[in-house]
């Protein structure tokens, strides 16, 4: 399964985080590889998987990267990374709104579309919307199931990563178990299912045999 994937700026290329390994994936880019031997600050914060990465709002170059209940701030930069923030935080310390949220950890995570400061996380059954810039939950949690119809649609019932397409706007990868499937986002909130639910084997080959 894909725990977490995300697009590089600036590149036609992902990140593509699997149990211990991590991949940059055009065809395969360079990986497998452990992700302690290539991330320098994960291997430091003792992460040696990942539950989910996502841009910081505001910085294409940062990225908050989550494992269990803790996170890191990193920056990246020509593929080589360091610590905005030193050290490894706890969520409860961190981010008071995925408390609020019941949120103890983070399957997925998504920056909202037409916004400079809100993310959209996933837990299990469930997601909310965060406002960063306040570190407020925007309106409740909700179900995907019924908040993401497009993701309902694929018969997905949680979220393990969803990531943009390269070279088309507005459409994201949802993975969920051994499975993805395409749906579209606008700025208004509202998704659309492009591509139904395909194993991941199938539709990602170069992914094949160690996802």
């Amino acid at each position: 399964m894909v725990d977490a994937a995300y697009r590089i700026p600036g590149k036609n290329e992902y990140y593509i985080f699997s149990g211990r390994n991590y991949c940059r994936l055009k065809s395969i880019a360079a990986g497998p590889e452990l992700i302690t031997e290539g991330w320098e600050t994960l291997r430091k914060g003792g992460f040696g998987t990942i539950d989910t990465v996502v841009f910081v709002p505001g910085y294409e170059d940062q990225l908050y990267v989550f494992f269990g209940g803790h996170y890191v701030q990193i920056k990246l930069e020509n593929y080589d990374d360091s610590f905005v923030i030193d050290g490894v935080r706890s969520i409860e310390s961190g981010w008071k709104s995925l408390v609020q949220a019941g949120f103890d950890t983070v399957d997925a995570a998504l920056r909202v579309p037409g916004s400079h400061t809100s993310i959209y996380f996933f837990r299990g059954l469930n997601y909310v919307r965060v406002d960063t810039a306040t570190d407020r939950v925007t309106g409740k949690v909700h179900q995907i199931k019924t908040g993401w119809p497009s993701i309902a649609k694929a018969g997905f019932d949680s979220v393990d990563a969803i990531v943009p397409v390269l070279d088309q706007q507005g459409h994201y990868y949802v993975f969920y178990g051994d499975q993805y499937a395409v749906i579209g986002l606008d700025n208004n909130g509202k998704d659309t299912l492009i591509t139904t639910a395909k194993q991941i084997s199938e539709g990602w080959r170069s992914l094949d045999g160690w996802v």
